[in-house]
């Protein structure tokens, strides 16, 4: 059988696991403590389901990717179906599961045949893990449609402490199968966090927590946590209060607000700093998969020209696999933060702002830099790699450069070796898991990540790099890793971290946009030596006289030795070099034969003989290709004079070729076929007597492209730019040397994000001559996207945000004035916390501040479920609350400041020695901004000084629901009627003014906008901002309170 019928097994064996917990129930004349056991036994069914989705079980009947690569060995298949076994056995014998498991036949209500009924315990946890459900619905529909199944006996609870036996050993089973596959594990119980996260239903979770707290420590915690998320407490939920239908229908009733604005913030955890955000709207397209729609109104930027698009500024996707059933699960690859400006959803079109998606990307970010440290070991390869000849590298990159490669696994370890493994089977899995220890190496290999220029590495000198020729091997190595990940057919693998990522995108790039040419070397001849006299030349022509007699005497080694004496004479004389050829030829030393052939050509690219000599050496060495290539230069430069020796050469090597071929033809082991065939084309690729060229193919693309950017931030020297860089890459070809930031421009790599923003500003300043030694303009300021400047200029009038820089803005004025303005500067300003580590327990991560904020339309602790029903059935207690009033003040910004602020003592000490000059000193130096605003022509002005740096988040609008704006209880009124600050009293609101809730400033007059940000970064605040268009007050309120992203502050624009 072959191995995808084994597999099959697998799946078979695995599907039946999971459906044989049908069987049992709580039991309705049981209490709340039945109902908690039957929940834990089917939280293991939930692990058990979602364990097998990971491993790729539940893909087979569905044309997605195929189960993980593992389950291609017998030793694991057979584990697996032993382990799964093991569960079926458990329910299998009705002795076992009344005496040992404490279980009794019970009599079901009438159901179809081979349907079971939904238990008490499958309404708990239905709207928590809706993935897993609907796969188990789905599972039950097709079964109804293809066969028709008995009824079995079903089961209750009698016996809780034997019930308990039962649910321990399928726990143990579970465990013993994730411990198979222990990065499944983290992806399975990934997808059960992000299913709680994702819930909206208190009782079920309270319920979820209860069940797991001994048991699954990780489940009740993530369920605790979205429980005070959304604004409840960890309690036990009393049976009443579950079962109540009455109480579940007004629920339903009281949430349902058709449009409203949902924000969800899932992660981090004590296992991974990945945060993510997401927007969905209630009671909408309750169908489609809330990231189907996320793309709609969220404000993605969009970019305008190749030279900024996907491989440039936005980060490519390496790992796309097609969604199933509507859900698409995370890849290795998402869980690589690069950059976030490399992700396309994180700008905003308002400049200075982030979307939603971008929020959980800066989450992400904080935590992987400031939060609680996380264990990230992976496997490094550093066995003996094989010397690779430069021509084999030439060859390979030209096969994966014209789009057709192949890429079996004898043909890598050409280039690998067998990385000191002994390969017994030929997995896929294990080739993708090898490359990735491999490009993890640090010794041999560039750390894309860790360098501003790419062409340091293989353009500039060793010590800056790893050298072209190694570099080309990391960017064949990286290619080869690409093509496996893209057609592989799903799993994980450990070690996809960021410097893999790094070497898949410049090796991307290189392969799009650069072109190797090898040109025929040339010989400087002027440094050649000459005969000064004629007497010298004359003496130089009887020693070659002499040799000649010797050759026709056959008396090859006094032949060389003369024609020798004659070069130390005229080094430059073609006819000296082509005989001693000949002469070494007939003594059998080829290699040196064929050395002194190359030269002759290079003295003399007209000589036919020295074509001639150079065919016959390279035939003699068995390269047909060259040596036909050779003998009819030979015959071009010889004309009519061409001789029948040079075409009977070019017709030996012509066979000679023939010979190959058919060779390679006739081969019946294809491993040793490909051998044959590599070493053949690898003629073509021979660097003797070659030099490699390197040629942009976007060169004329990334000039066009820099230029845009110098327009569109309105760059003032725009004529010098586009006057240098119009001729910039004709003067590289040329013998100029240039900057290594400006050569990886023209040549298109770059890392995304801001390594390309970083790399665009320096090749726009590179390309500006009067700028180069004193950067700066007198007249305006340029800041990156994310620095605190950035963030509060951006809203300024006629900024734009382009590649990750923000202008342009006004001027600055330096505290103390500087003898040389202006100048590039670093800004200092401290970063928001946006995650917040529980001191209780450091394995806990929360995201923005902490706080108890019930939401009041739930029904709290103790309350009268009838008294509930009666409240939220009340029109009347339905209002909309009312937004801020417009207001018709006026902010200018008048002026930004920078103050010097002091050196660290190390540097300050080198300075004051004078160990320092003045550019290292400028890079040392940071400064803090502040910025001064006038209101309404008011005397007095307002300064704020920016300490910190913010987030500001760009709301998208809710969906209208029936009555327009969105409206809240009663109950609720007090969140919404909070004290709304005036850009005017801003600076009068002390910590004090703070409560749990959301603190609203009217932003709303003209240019009050900047004010309310420069306020935001003073006080370390960060915050949402509506605009029109945006969503309505409510939804704008609940999207920076505690249910939403829990900053606190809601700047309303209008």
């Amino acid at each position: 059988m072959d191995i995808a019928g084994l597999v099959i097994g697998v799946v078979t064996a695995w599907e039946t696991s999971v459906r044989i917990f049908d069987i049992v129930h709580a039991g309705k004349k049981y209490g709340m403590d039945y109902e908690l056991l039957h929940v834990k036994l089917e939280v293991e069914r939930i692990r058990l389901l979602t364990w097998g989705e990971a491993v790729g079980l539940s893909a087979v009947d569905h044309g997605q990717p195929g189960p993980d690569a593992r389950l291609n060995r017998a030793d694991m298949r057979a584990v697996v179906i032993r382990l799964l076994g093991c569960i079926q056995h458990v329910f299998s014998q009705s002795e076992r599961l009344q005496e040992i498991y404490g279980l009794s036949p019970m009599t079901p209500p009438d159901h179809q045949e081979g349907e079971y009924p939904p238990t008490q315990t499958q309404f708990i946890l239905g709207p928590i893990f809706k993935r897993a459900y609907e796969s188990l619905r789905r599972s039950a529909r097709d079964r109804q449609g293809t066969a028709s199944l008995p009824r079995k006996t079903i089961w209750a609870i009698q016996d809780k402490k034997k019930f308990q036996t039962l649910v321990d050993e399928i726990r143990g089973f579970n465990d013993s199968l994730e411990a198979l596959f222990p990065d499944v594990a983290s992806k399975a119980a990934a997808l059960i966090r992000n299913d709680i996260d994702m819930s909206m239903e208190i009782r079920e979770l309270q319920v979820l927590q209860q069940a797991t707290a001994d048991g699954h420590e990780e489940i009740s915690e993530t369920a605790s946590i979205r429980i005070e998320t959304l604004g409840g407490t960890a309690r036990a939920v009393t049976e009443a209060e579950l079962v109540s239908p009455q109480a579940t229908e007004a629920l339903a009733d009281q949430v349902e607000n058709h449009g409203a604005l949902t924000l969800s913030l899932l992660g981090p955890d004590r296992y991974l700093a990945r945060v993510s955000a997401h927007v969905y709207w209630d009671g909408q397209h309750e169908q489609e998969p809330f990231w189907a729609f996320e793309d709609r109104e969220m404000g993605y930027t969009k970019l305008s020209h190749p030279s900024f698009a996907v491989d440039l500024y936005r980060r490519k996707k390496f790992i796309d696999r097609p969604s199933r059933d509507g859900y698409k699960s995370p890849s290795d690859e998402d869980y690589v933060l690069l950059d976030v400006e490399a992700d396309a959803r994180y700008e905003n079109v308002h400049p200075g702002t982030v979307t939603v998606a971008g929020f959980g990307l800066e989450c992400w970010d904080y935590e992987e830099k400031f939060g609680k440290p996380r264990d990230n070991t992976i496997l490094v390869k550093c066995s003996e790699m094989p010397n690779i000849p430069a021509r084999k590298l030439l060859r390979r990159l030209n096969e994966l450069w014209d789009g057709t490669p192949t890429y079996d696994d004898a043909q890598l370890r050409e280039f690998t070796g067998d990385m000191g493994i002994t390969y017994y089977t030929n997995e896929k899995f294990l080739t993708i898991s090898d490359l990735l220890s491999l490009l993890n190496r640090r010794d041999i290999l560039a750390d894309f990540t860790s360098t501003s220029s790419v062409a340091l590495q293989w353009a500039g000198p060793e010590t800056e790099g790893i050298g072209i020729w190694n570099f080309l091997w990391q960017i064949i190595i990286s290619k080869e890793l690409s093509m496996r990940i893209e057609k592989s057919e799903g799993g994980s693998y450990s070690g996809f971290t960021p410097r893999v990522l790094a070497s898949l995108t410049v090796s991307s790039l290189w392969l799009s946009n650069v072109e190797i040419i090898l040109a025929d070397a040339k010989i400087r001849l002027e440094d050649i030596q000459k005969p000064l006299t004629a007497e010298e030349k004359s003496q130089a022509e009887d020693v070659k006289a002499r040799a000649n007699d010797a050759m026709r005497s056959n008396q090859y080694q006094k032949a060389v030795d003369l024609y020798t004496e004659a070069m130390k004479i005229d080094l430059s004389n073609p006819i000296y070099r082509a005989n001693r050829s000949a002469a070494l030829l007939t003594m059998g030393k080829v290699e040196e034969a064929h050395y002194d052939a190359l030269v002759t050509t290079q003295l003399d690219p007209k000589y036919a003989k020295g074509w001639a000599r150079l065919g016959i050496t390279e035939l003699k060495l068995g390269k047909g290709m060259r040596a036909k290539a050779a003998y009819q230069r030979a015959i071009e430069a010889a004309g009519n004079e061409a001789t029948a020796l040079m075409k009977q050469g070019l017709a030996d090597a012509t066979a000679l070729i023939d010979r190959d071929l058919k060779a390679i033809d006739a081969e019946t082991d294809v491993a040793a076929q490909q051998i044959l065939r590599n070493n053949f084309l690898d003629q073509e690729w021979e660097i003797t007597g070659k030099s490699p060229e390197f040629h942009s193919r976007v060169h004329e693309q990334q000039v066009g492209g820099l230029l845009l950017f110098a327009e569109r931030i309105k760059w003032p020297y725009i004529n010098e730019v586009r006057d240098f860089a119009e001729d910039v890459y004709a003067n590289l070809r040329s013998g100029a040397t240039i900057p290594p930031d400006l050569y990886d421009w023209l040549f298109g790599l770059t890392l995304p994000g801001k390594w390309m923003s970083f790399k665009i500003m320096s090749a726009l300043i590179c390309c500006t001559p009067s700028l180069f030694e004193n950067v700066g303009t007198a007249r305006q300021s340029y800041w990156r996207v994310r620095s605190v400047l950035g963030r509060v200029l951006g809203c300024a009038p006629g900024i734009i945000s382009l590649c990750g820089w923000i202008g342009p803005c006004p001027p600055v004025d330096f505290i103390p004035p500087l003898q040389k303005s202006p100048r590039h500067v670093r800004l200092k300003a401290r970063h928001v916390a946006l995650t917040q580590c529980d001191n209780n327990d450091s394995n806990i991560t929360y995201i923005g501040g902490r706080g108890n904020q019930d939401d009041l339309r739930e029904i709290q602790p103790g309350e009268d479920v009838q008294d509930f029903i009666v409240q939220m059935k009340d029109s009347d207690s339905w209002i909309i609350p009312e937004a801020p009033m417009q207001e018709v003040s006026t902010v200018i910004i008048s002026a930004i400041r920078l103050k010097k602020l002091p050196l660290e003592v190390n540097i300050a000490a080198m300075s004051a020695n004078g160990e320092l000059d003045e550019k290292r000193l400028a890079d040392e130096s940071e400064y803090r901004a502040t910025i001064v605003f006038s209101i309404d022509n008011n005397e007095d002005p307002v300064s704020y000084t920016l300490y910190s740096n913010p987030v500001f988040v760009t709301l998208p609008p809710c969906h209208l629901g029936p009555a327009g704006r969105h409206e809240i209880h009663l109950r609720e009124l007090s969140h919404f009627q909070k004290t709304v600050w005036s850009v005017e009293r801003l600076k009068d609101h002390t910590p004090e003014d703070f409560d749990q809730g959301v603190m609203i400033i009217n932003a709303t007059g003209k240019g009050a906008e900047a004010i309310a940000r420069a306020w935001c970064s003073e006080r370390g605040k960060n915050a949402v901002i509506r605009r029109a268009g945006g969503p309505c007050f409510a939804c704008a309120v609940r999207g920076a309170g505690q249910a939403g992203l829990r900053v606190g502050v809601l700047i309303w624009v209008s």
